[in-house]
């Protein structure tokens, strides 16, 4: 049973319904989703309290920013059915999904400023349709992952072209998973789990002298080991049975029961890098890459709270290190307006030979448009951005029993508005 239950965790946890390879986000703010995140090494807003913290020693006085971004998003999966040897897929509901963000930032003296912001860096959701009769829902029908980092920020002007910034990140997280079990008929079962966690991450900005045209910036982000407290709740109160796929055919041999449970993950670090060039007072470009170290999101453990003598399960993910490359540029069109248009290519962690049943789509293709108006005191930002999911063939790994698996080319839209103040 602990080895079905990890697995379909572990398959929830994969999933990506919002956004970002693997399960990332990087909706930030109005204009940084115009701008297809190209924001790290240009203009200076709260927000850049997410994107590149060092930022924030360019910004004057008291600021604030609030705002949300609303995900919309489709996908087919499909998996083989051993018993039947045909394959079954199923789409996903269109759900809307809505990701919060606020930023604060306070220039203490010439040299020091301080932040605080509120975002979330992972995150999905998704229920398949008519999943009652479908093969993948005993792995799991419905996900939800929702995490939210606050990260109180120190940023330091070096000098007139190096800025630095060291922050703390509490992330909090809260998971829930729901599949099928085929016997009972008709039953199913809830895996839930919360926690907070510890992380942190370093920027810098820099802004050559000799090259006034050009700025560089930089962030890494630490990993985060997330302990997740939970539980285990069947519908019938007692034992469902659920088929073990690492054995072919399928048998039903072990149990899902209502215990207290445990758990762990442990969030992938990333580097990020962004070049900007600004040509004249209107024009701004910016090229950006994040590597994601996601092969250190090898395994996720789960045990019982009422049985210690049961061993903690480890479950590999086998998911592969990425590389997301951004392009944004930015146009004052009149005073105080702004035109913004970015591009991104998402490189998908997911290794062919370990899919699972709730990660939709491969490589992502982003195009992203947007406006902005900035005034002395007030400022707003919009921007609409469209995802082109590529499909993707392979089979699941053996913990899965190596069924045969299909994405199909799913897609997503995402609305972002952010206002900002400056006191």
């Amino acid at each position: 049973m602990k080895k079905l239950l990890l697995a379909a965790l572990v398959s929830g946890l994969g999933a990506n319904l919002t956004y970002g390879a693997g399960f990332a986000l990087y909706e930030y703010s109005g204009r940084s989703t115009a701008m297809g995140g190209a924001v790290m090494a240009s203009t200076a807003e709260p927000a850049s309290l997410a994107t590149n913290p060092a930022l924030i020693t360019e910004l004057e006085g008291t600021q604030a920013q609030v705002g949300v971004t609303v995900v919309s998003a489709n996908a087919k999966t499909s998996i083989q059915n051993p018993y039947t040897g045909k394959f079954e897929s199923r789409e996903l509901q269109r759900d809307i999904w809505t990701l919060p963000n606020f930023y604060i930032t306070h220039k203490w003296s010439n040299d020091i400023s301080f932040g605080l912001g509120g975002f979330s860096r992972y995150g999905l959701g998704g229920t398949y349709k008519n999943h009652d009769t479908w093969y993948g829902s005993y792995l799991a029908y419905k996900v939800k992952l929702e995490t939210f980092s606050f990260t109180p920020t120190i940023a330091i002007k070096a000098n007139d072209q190096l800025s630095l910034a060291m922050g703390l990140e509490a992330m909090t997280i809260d998971f829930t998973q729901k599949s099928n079990g085929p016997v009972p008929a008709g039953s199913t079962y809830e895996i839930h789990g919360d926690g907070v966690s510890w992380g942190g991450n370093f920027s810098l900005i820099y802004r050559p002298e000799w090259a006034e045209k050009w700025s560089l910036g930089a962030m890494y982000r630490t990993k985060v080991k997330q302990n997740l407290n939970g539980y285990i709740d069947t519908s019938n109160g007692g034992v469902i049975y659920a088929p073990d796929m690492s054995v072919y055919p399928p048998t039903l041999k072990e149990a899902v029961r209502d215990s207290d449970a445990k758990g762990s993950i442990t969030l992938p670090d990333s580097f990020s890098i962004g070049v900007a060039f600004r040509p004249d007072e209107k024009w701004t470009m910016e090229l950006g890459a994040v590597a994601t170290m996601w092969s250190s999101y090898d395994q996720i453990t789960i045990e019982y709270k009422d049985d210690e003598s049961a061993p903690t399960i480890h479950n590999r993910k086998e998911y592969k290190d990425t590389i997301r490359v951004n392009f944004g540029v930015e146009y004052q069109f009149i005073p105080k307006w702004f035109a913004r248009a970015g591009y991104v290519y998402d490189k998908s962690p997911i290794n062919e030979h370990a899919m699972d049943t709730l990660v939709p789509v491969d490589d992502r293709h982003i195009g992203s448009v947007g406006f902005g108006y900035k005034g002395e005191i007030w400022s707003a930002d919009f921007a609409y951005a469209h995802i082109f999911g590529r499909h993707l063939k392979g089979d699941s790994n053996d913990q899965f029993g190596n069924a045969a698996m299909r994405y199909g080319t799913g897609g997503g839209d995402m609305f972002a508005f952010t206002v900002g103040y400056k006191f």
